[in-house]
């Protein structure tokens, strides 16, 4: 029987050499340390010859664009449904078709949220994101926030998010087509989606901050999605600011 990875074995070797737990996060950790003891500026490239200066634009996009940041600090207010649905709008057109662009059409990219601070029956949930109808499943009760807090590498945190999305990849659905380049282009859909929903939350006026140093087996098993090729490629921690 054909496994999913078969058709990309390196990009399995790399994203099992890659995965993070208790063990390897702690050796993770170090190397960040140890980067921001010794980092300096990054360096620019250079080319001989005058530059051309553009015009930059005044658009309400690039307003937008501006007011993106990258905020730990929640406060205790809840998310409204009506919040939460345009922070998922961020992945699907009005009319149900999709916003973010598809190496093949194959689209292996999962969206799912743990909700810790939300209106509504779906608080303290897991849920899955079904953009068709644009609607929420409730796919598990959501683990404590401290537990979340250690498998999505936040630590530190003061007061719980009022969501952690997870952007989980199906490499088999990209890969059959186009090999380990497949395992390219799930990666880059993430960033799609990641910047999407960045613009969103500026948009909103919210807060919110990628989490890369994700336990993949730990999120993997709370998502139900064991057994399955999912790998779990990113997370994003969004909620009101703290005043």
């Amino acid at each position: 029987m054909k496994r999913p990875f078969d058709d990309a074995p390196l990009f399995s070797l790399f994203w099992e050499n890659s995965k993070l737990n208790a063990r390897t996060a702690e050796r993770f950790a170090e190397r960040l340390d140890e980067d921001a003891r010794t980092a300096g500026r990054v360096a620019q490239l250079f080319y001989p010859g005058a530059d051309v200066a553009l015009e930059r634009p005044d658009d309400a996009l690039q307003r937008v664009m501006e007011r993106r940041r990258s905020g730990r600090a929640f406060s205790p207010r809840a998310l409204t449904l009506r919040e939460l649905g345009g922070l998922f709008a961020a992945f699907r057109r009005r009319d149900g078709g999709r916003l973010i662009a598809s190496a093949g059409g194959k689209y292996p990219v999962e969206v799912f949220a743990f909700l810790y601070r939300v209106e509504g029956p779906l608080d303290g949930q897991i849920v899955y994101y079904n953009g068709d109808a644009h609607a929420l499943a409730r796919a598990a009760a959501a683990p404590s926030f401290a537990d979340a807090a250690f498998a999505f590498g936040l630590p530190g945190l003061e007061r719980a998010p009022a969501a952690l999305f997870v952007f989980a990849g199906f490499p088999g659905r990209v890969c059959a087509r186009y090999g380990e380049r497949g395992g390219r282009f799930l990666l880059m859909e993430c960033g799609y989606h990641a910047h999407a929903l960045a613009l969103r939350l500026a948009h909103a006026g919210l807060a919110g901050v990628e989490t890369g140093g994700l336990h993949d087996d730990a999120v993997k098993r709370w998502l139900g999605l064991d057994g399955t090729d999912a790998v779990i490629a990113l997370g994003y921690a969004c909620g009101a600011p703290a005043e």
